[in-house]
């Protein structure tokens, strides 16, 4: 199964894609690790983001998006276009969505079940925990 992992920071989504493997959690490389959101008040924007999330799923075989929740309200408060990135995240279709919990998240990260690997730039250290937790919460590592 390949979880990509998303952290969504401002206007752009911050990917890894990982997949079960025998030892645990293998890092997909692939070119794309970051997907921009340009102007979220232009529908066409919007609609290339939601094209764009799409065919990076389809072209890199991606079962299910694990994206790392944002509180709603308080001072960590996600804003407004990370919550209309996280939808359309959620729109593309024959895959599914979940949510990660920002402590569970914390928590999972200081047990280190799933390690950091070579590759993984610091950006990204969020979304392949995201996706690993996926992982280990299906029992797949």
């Amino acid at each position: 199964m390949k979880v990509c992992g998303v952290t969504i920071k401002s206007k752009t989504a911050e990917l890894a894609i990982v997949e079960s493997g025998e030892d645990g959690p293998i890092l997909v490389q692939c070119g794309t690790k970051k997907i921009e959101l340009a102007d979220d008040r232009n529908a066409a924007d919007i609609r290339s983001f939601l094209h764009a999330i799409k065919t990076f799923a389809h072209e890199n075989g991606v079962d299910t998006f694990a994206v790392k929740a944002r509180a709603h309200r308080g001072q960590k408060a996600g804003g407004a276009v990370s919550f209309k990135i996280e939808t359309l995240i959620q729109l593309v279709e024959d895959t599914d969505c979940v949510l990660v919990n920002a402590v569970a998240l914390s928590n999972f990260a200081k047990k280190n079940v799933a390690g950091l690997p070579d590759g993984l730039l610091r950006y990204q250290e969020d979304a392949y925990r995201s996706a690993a937790y996926h992982l280990h919460k299906s029992g797949l590592i």
